[in-house]
């Protein structure tokens, strides 16, 4: 699913549910995720922030790969 698909979800709130779902660090997620640990850092900033940047797709679908990988090991435990 991505940011623009999740009703209201900002890029900030996505990032935000992605590391606490996924049990990670900021900088243990980035590495997952194959970006570099400040890119991260300014995904994450309020889009107010004069360092913020939009997230670009291929970091996006980085991101929801990893949940995905994740739901389905949580379906298989609970199989």
């Amino acid at each position: 699913m991505s940011i623009e698909q999740q009703q209201g979800q900002s890029q900030q709130d996505f990032l935000r549910q992605a590391k606490v779902t996924l049990g990670l660090t900021w900088d243990a997620l980035a590495v997952a995720a194959g970006i570099e640990p400040r890119a991260l850092k300014n995904y994450r900033m309020p889009d107010e922030s004069q360092n913020h940047r939009r997230m670009p797709k291929l970091a996006q679908r980085a991101i929801e790969q990893l949940l995905e990988a994740h739901a389905r090991r949580n379906r298989k435990k609970a199989a």
